[in-house]
């Protein structure tokens, strides 16, 4: 009977081995099916998805359509596309199907290399048929090329923003027709990798390769948060970043200043309670329309997020929170101190405590409604300490498209110094050429422009080819510091003239042969001004000055022993002498006699000098007469016989 029992249990035993590996087997088929299954997508225009379908914007002028700074993208990608798409077999051009044209702020042309296929590529990438995209957060189309178009709220330069595929930031959108929207971007959506490779080349310039650079940038610190926790060296930080990633909301401007922080050097594998700001905490210090963000300035951005930040033992936990009497103090990793109550709700430093997260690895995480350390005082300093940061408001004149040119003539036009720059910013057309920002300007004083008889100098001449290259010549593409002014090193104009840095011991900079008697002025975030004594590249203007100079100096020429009655001034009848006449003389001679140079005399003015006058002059028969009024007097006299 015992044999017979213990022949059953050990059948039953084998049944159930069986039946536990079959169940493994299926189970272990099932988890790796769900992990080779790609994620179910909900395209918005997935109606189109698929379709041989082209916009026809043929009869829509998309530049007159938008915005004069988005002009010359719009008709480039139109361009393009009557090119290289238009017409293209197996494509079907509709009217009655929204499209969403996605236009790249620039199109490198040579990267196509004439590539007729990879053009049309490039252009069916950035167009999404069957819908007008809606830049909101998480929507997700599909392209012509059948590639997903993924619209999110990221942060760029510690602003929040739209960005499609995390590589384009969305700058506008602007519906055209019912059918037809265009958004533009920052980049375009293809060659990612190539894009950000160039940027980061772009960004990180090496002086001892080619000793010029026009885009200098301020030196970048090795970001081991990120790092080290794309490494898995570090626990802490591997856990952390987790848990921002997979919030939804809330958290994002936090997450974008730990990534790009180097905290993770700081922190090990004890035990941490972080302090969390929500995202409306961040934004309380964002200004409206424009001023200083104080988390634009890296250095202080990394103390603030040290000191949300606690190693202790054992974290202090919500419940535990809750049940303490009187309060519990910590101290940070960046050296302050945090007390931490439950009266009359959770708080720290009398913050309160909007959420709270236990992580896997025992990290406890609060949720705060405001920045620890961070006060209207602290702020103050901060932005005094960094002009250079500070955001401008939006100008309409005297150029909108130009806000750096705009801001600095502003700046220079209340200073008594520089009243000749100004005016020679207010006649010469150079606006095209310095749009937008990010710009280093070499500002010559009054004396510089005087100097050179500058100030002699009529508008027209100002305003000439000649006059306008010499003022390009003091201005940089790229924005310049003290410290990027090192000696020797040369550097491109926009004029295409070449400056030359020369710094001594004695830390006196020279610009050329300019000195400069003020550094770093500050033009917002938009550039910066160099104040010099000396204009760059004057001999552009050389003898445009010399003609006005000789005709200011007629009266020297005048020979001894002419009377009075011998000498006269006129406009009307210049004389003969042996001067010589250049063609710049003959030129500057008339423009000297401008719209703004003269008075109009009335009629009864002349009728009324007619009847007093004893000449017979033919010049009285006209019904008004033109007499200089703000002219240097001119001395002509009579040969004697």
């Amino acid at each position: 009977m015992a044999s017979s029992a213990r022949r059953k249990v050990k059948a039953k035993l084998q049944v159930s081995v069986v039946v536990i590996l079959f169940l493994g087997t299926l189970l272990g088929e099932s988890v790796k099916g769900s992990e080779d299954e790609q994620p179910v997508i909900s395209y918005i225009n997935r109606e189109a998805a698929g379709k041989k379908i082209l916009p026809d914007f043929a009869s829509v002028q998309l530049g007159d359509s938008v915005p004069e700074q988005y002009r010359a993208a719009a008709n480039r990608f139109a361009q393009l596309w009557k090119e290289h798409v238009t017409g293209i077999k197996g494509y079907d051009t509709v009217k009655d199907i929204p499209f969403t044209l996605i236009v790249p702020d620039k199109i490198n042309e040579s990267l196509f290399d004439g590539n007729e296929p990879k053009i049309r590529e490039f252009l069916l990438e950035h167009v999404v048929p069957g819908a007008l995209v809606e830049v909101k957060d998480q929507n997700t189309y599909l392209n012509l090329n059948q590639h997903p178009v993924h619209v999110n709220l990221s942060c760029f330069d510690m602003l929040m923003a739209y960005e499609i595929n995390q590589s384009a930031k969305v700058l506008t959108k602007r519906n055209i027709t019912e059918n037809l929207s265009l958004v533009f971007i920052v980049g375009n959506l293809t060659e990612s990798d190539v894009h950000s490779s160039s940027i980061n080349k772009f960004n990180k310039r090496n002086i001892q390769e080619t000793n010029r650079y026009n885009e200098p940038q301020r030196l970048e610190m090795k970001n081991f948060t990120k790092e080290l926790a794309s490494g898995k060296e570090n626990r802490i930080g591997q856990h952390l970043m987790n848990f921002l990633a997979g919030m939804k909301s809330g958290t994002k401007v936090f997450q974008h200043f730990l990534s790009s922080s180097n905290l993770s050097h700081l922190m090990d594998d004890s035990s941490y309670m972080v302090f969390i700001p929500s995202d409306t905490a961040f934004q309380r210090w964002h200004p409206i329309d424009w001023g200083f963000y104080p988390f634009s300035v890296q250095e202080f951005t990394e103390t603030v997020l040290r000191n949300h930040f606690v190693r202790t033992k054992q974290p202090l936990r919500m419940a535990d929170l809750r049940t303490i009497q009187g309060e519990q103090r910590f101290k940070t990793l960046g050296g302050e101190y945090i007390v931490l109550k439950n009266k009359p709700s959770p708080n720290v430093n009398n913050v309160s405590v909007i959420s709270d997260y236990t992580l896997s690895n025992g990290i406890e995480i609060f949720v705060i409604s405001e920045v620890l350390f961070v006060s209207e005082a602290v702020v103050s300093r901060l932005h005094q300490m960094h002009k250079d940061k500070e955001t401008p408001p939006l100008l309409a004149f005297p150029w909108f498209g130009a806000q750096f040119l705009s801001h600095s003539f502003l700046a220079l036009e209340r200073d008594t110094r520089f009243t000749q720059i100004t005016r020679f910013l207010n006649t010469a057309e150079i606006a095209q050429f310095i749009s937008g920002s990010n710009y280093t300007f070499f500002v010559p004083t009054d004396e510089a422009f005087e100097r050179y008889s500058f100030d002699l100098l009529p508008d027209s001449v100002l305003a000439s080819e000649k006059g306008i290259k010499m003022l390009l010549n003091h201005f940089i593409r790229g924005r310049l510091y003290d410290r990027d002014l090192k000696d020797g090193e040369v550097i491109d104009t926009i004029g295409g003239m070449p400056v030359k840095i020369q710094r001594t011991f004695e830390n006196t900079v020279r610009v050329n042969s300019a000195r400069i008697v003020e550094s770093e002025v500050f033009v917002y975030n938009l550039g910066t001004m160099f104040y010099i004594d000396d204009v760059l590249y004057p001999d552009l203007l050389k003898d445009e000055v010399k003609a006005i100079t000789d005709l200011k100096n007629v009266d020297r020429n005048v020979p001894d022993g002419i009377g009075a009655s011998d000498a006269y001034t006129t406009e009307q009848n210049p004389p003969m002498t042996d001067r010589s006449t250049t063609t710049t003389f003959r030129s500057l001679y008339g423009l000297l006699t401008t719209n703004a140079d003269v008075e109009l005399v009335p009629l009864e003015v002349t009728e009324s000098s007619k009847r007093n006058s004893d000449e017979d002059s033919a010049q009285f028969q006209d019904d008004e007469i033109i007499t200089p009024k703000a002219l240097p007097v001119r001395y002509f006299y009579n040969p004697k016989k």
